[in-house]
């Protein structure tokens, strides 16, 4: 890829969203085998019955990285930043 039609280069992402069939498994494998931190969600540490989410890192900018995650039937809508 010729590096010059893009000047600008991602630091970091603020989000990331996967639908996922199986929401129970999924959170368990993020947070018991990968070992992520689930944040907190509504005011309060605890996962909603249809999403959760993970700390990726601490991220840039202030903002934290994360994973979220949706239950594939939820009809949920996430805006995914781009810190550049």
């Amino acid at each position: 890829m010729d590096k010059s039609n893009h000047p600008r280069r991602i630091k970091g992402l603020g989000e990331v969203s996967i639908r996922v069939r199986d929401l129970d498994a999924m959170h368990k494998f993020y947070e018991e085998v990968v070992g992520l931190e689930v944040l907190p969600t509504g005011g309060c540490a605890r996962r909603d019955e249809s999403f959760v989410f993970f700390k990726v890192a601490e991220g840039y900018g202030d903002h934290t990285q994360n994973l979220a995650l949706f239950e594939a039937s939820a009809q949920c809508f996430l805006i995914t930043r781009l810190y550049n």
